[in-house]
């Protein structure tokens, strides 16, 4: 297995203990995965059994690992590219014992259900692509096309999926585009999923939200919703609360 980058390949840093291979012109890692791993960490921080869906490169999933130590997480991905990336990934950082990369679409059951822990998995993630076909311009890049336009479906088969594989008790995580939480929460619903918290995330206060985030589980419960920005008021540095979560995710500097 090559731990290094090839001819169209670079390797970052993706946090104070973590590298990541990735592609110069494909599916890089952004603040997307930073706000999925934040706050699927912040929504079970005693999660043991987890399930990244749509992994990609593993980027989520390794965050996960160093921000849960002692959970063990199944990584599902079907595009091939980036199921190699999230081999390699995982090896680079020595978190074959921790991470498990499937290699399956996530909407194959007869593939996930034997990866599927007794009890159900505790946390389950997944940052859906959100734009249906022909609604823009698909990127000649099929790694970054599969990451954004819904070439094999969107978030009713994510919610469809954790709904069969969730624990009881678990929680489910799910990050859309910031207009589409209306939709992610309809799918949770069809799903027989009960959103329970609503975090819009926009760049400034203010401004429209570029991310939604909708979690929830199999039991019912009072629907919360928060808004919060990445910056400050003055687009100068984080605000208080991405700062906080990139500390706990290592981002800038050793755990806190």
């Amino acid at each position: 297995m090559k731990l290094t980058p090839g001819p169209d390949e670079s390797l970052d840093r993706l946090s104070h203990t973590l590298q990541i291979l990735q592609r110069r012109r494909g599916h890089r890692a952004t603040s997307d995965d930073v706000l999925l791993a934040g706050v699927g960490a912040e929504m079970a921080p005693d999660a043991r059994r987890c399930l990244d869906l749509g992994t990609g490169k593993a980027t989520v999933a390794m965050l996960l690992a160093r921000r849960l130590p002692t959970a063990h997480l199944v990584a599902v991905e079907a595009e091939p590219v980036s199921v190699d990336l999230a081999h390699r990934n995982v090896a680079l950082n020595g978190l074959t014992e921790q991470i498990t990369v499937v290699d399956s679409d996530l909407r194959d059951l007869d593939n996930l259900t034997p990866h599927r822990p007794p009890e159900g998995f505790e946390l389950i993630t997944g940052a859906p692509p959100f734009m249906p076909l022909g609604t823009g311009v698909m990127p000649q890049d099929r790694q970054r096309a599969v990451g954004r336009f819904e070439i094999r479906g969107g978030v009713e088969g994510y919610a469809d999926t954790a709904a069969q594989m969730l624990a009881p008790a678990g929680v489910v995580v799910i990050l859309m585009d910031g207009p589409q939480g209306p939709r992610a929460e309809a799918a949770f619903e069809a799903a027989g999923l009960h959103p329970r918290a609503i975090l819009e995330i926009s760049p400034r206060p203010g401004q429209p939200p570029t991310y939604t985030v909708v979690s929830g589980g199999l039991t019912p419960g009072d629907r919360r919703r928060d808004q919060v920005s990445m910056r400050g008021a003055e687009g100068q540095g984080w605000s208080p609360w991405y700062a906080a979560l990139r500390g706990r995710l290592a981002l800038d500097g050793p755990p806190r």
